[in-house]
């Protein structure tokens, strides 16, 4: 089951069995635990945070890293010191996996693995063959029953934690912060990343006597909450960090779908996976800092399970216009209820107007699409070249988009 893309499964401990996948790699390959582990958890910032320290580490041993989603292909999930799994490598032992899991599968009686467990497996191995010392992993859903908190890690990492996933993970910031938690492990260094202050007053109170619970923001002072973390994260595990190499590192530092600039069709277009309304606010920033004179225009889709009214608020504030798609049938909130949502937002802006509350301005054009590449097509075809095109609010929008356009 690939629960990405699907919802149709039970999250508890029944359908994601950990003890079921440790049998499975005990018999597969019994040495799968005997890697230095970083295990980063978190709504926002995750895959930045673990290729950071995964890019770090590269500069001095083998440094396995394992991250999700992809955006252009499934390789990307898997890759040792900065390069992708090859195809052929990932089908060799794909394939050895398989023919291993049916033979297991059919003697235990046990339940199949999932999609992401599968991915997991696939990824220790080939990290294994290639001798890798550390090995950093982004979990995937939630933390205490995601595949990847079956290792033992040297040390644990908390991004900002925010509402997503609800359907799965709880509808209270609280039970979703429970989730995420059960990544920490006694004994293990548990580094916290910068958070809503609320949360940070708990996180506080909660492991005030934890001596092995530590703060980002104590080791170093950042803009990027995540390059902090993942400066923590580096400090405990290292000792020490060379702060020239790593100030280097994030100014030189890219990954595909984080603010991701490009040139299609000789029109400027930005590609970024933000879905949670504080990686939308951040977007936001980064746009008016580096554009302030622009017109920017958005290609929207997002799922269901996201807060999708403050993702869609915060659009509201730079664009000029939006038009919205629906870029995953299953999960996607449908194109033309988030144009309803967003001319609701309209609305009451004009309503604050005539109060006096908030300036706005009739500019907007809104349309709704529910292909995506209708969608972007027709904005490639009737902007401006000035324009810029910034293509958000869903991984599975933003893959499809780059996929056929590159």
């Amino acid at each position: 089951m690939d629960y990405e893309k699907h919802r149709n499964f039970e999250y508890n401990e029944k359908y994601f069995d950990l003890e079921n996948l440790r049998k499975f790699l005990y018999a597969y390959f019994p040495d799968y635990n005997d890697f230095d582990f970083v295990h980063v958890a978190g709504s926002k910032g995750k895959g930045t945070t673990c290729k950071i320290v995964a890019d770090y580490l590269a500069g001095s041993s083998k440094v396995g890293l394992f991250m999700s989603p992809h955006v252009l292909t499934i390789n990307e999930r898997i890759s040792v010191n900065g390069k992708d799994i090859s195809t052929q490598d990932f089908a060799r032992i794909k394939k050895e996996f398989e023919r291993f899991s049916d033979k297991f599968f059919t003697e235990k009686n046990a339940r199949r693995l999932t999609f992401f467990e599968e991915l997991f497996v696939i990824a220790l191995k080939y990290f294994y063959e290639k001798k890798c010392k550390y090995i950093v992993l982004e979990v995937g859903l939630g933390g205490r029953l995601d595949a990847t908190n079956i290792v033992l890690p040297k040390v644990c990492g908390l991004t900002l934690v925010e509402k997503e996933h609800t359907d799965v993970l709880g509808k209270t910031l609280k039970k979703i912060l429970g989730e995420k938690l059960g990544i920490k492990k006694d004994g293990v260094p548990f580094v916290v990343g910068r958070q809503q202050k609320n949360i940070e007053k708990f996180l506080k109170e909660k492991f005030e006597k934890d001596k092995n619970v530590f703060f980002a923001d104590d080791f170093v002072e950042l803009i990027n909450p995540n390059f902090a973390l993942g400066y923590g994260l580096l400090k405990v595990l290292l000792g020490e960090v060379d702060e020239k190499k790593f100030s280097k590192m994030c100014c030189d530092f890219k990954i595909i779908g984080r603010f991701d600039e490009r040139k299609i069709a000789g029109k400027n277009v930005i590609f970024d996976i933000a879905h949670t309304p504080k990686s939308i606010e951040n977007l936001v920033k980064n746009l008016r800092k580096k554009y302030s004179n622009k017109n920017f225009i958005f290609v929207v889709s997002v799922m269901k399970d996201k807060e999708i009214s403050s993702i869609l608020r915060q659009i509201s504030e730079v664009a000029s216009k939006v038009v919205f798609t629906n870029a995953n049938k299953e999960r996607g909130e449908k194109a033309g209820n988030l144009k309803k949502i967003f001319d609701e937002i309209l609305s009451v802006k004009k309503r604050d107007k005539k109060n006096g509350k908030v300036f706005f301005e009739e500019k907007f054009v809104v349309f709704a699409k529910e292909n995506p590449v209708m969608a972007f097509d027709f904005v490639i075809k009737n902007m401006k070249k000035e324009d810029i095109v910034v293509v958000t609010g869903s991984s599975f929008l933003v893959s499809e988009i780059l996929k056929r356009n590159l």
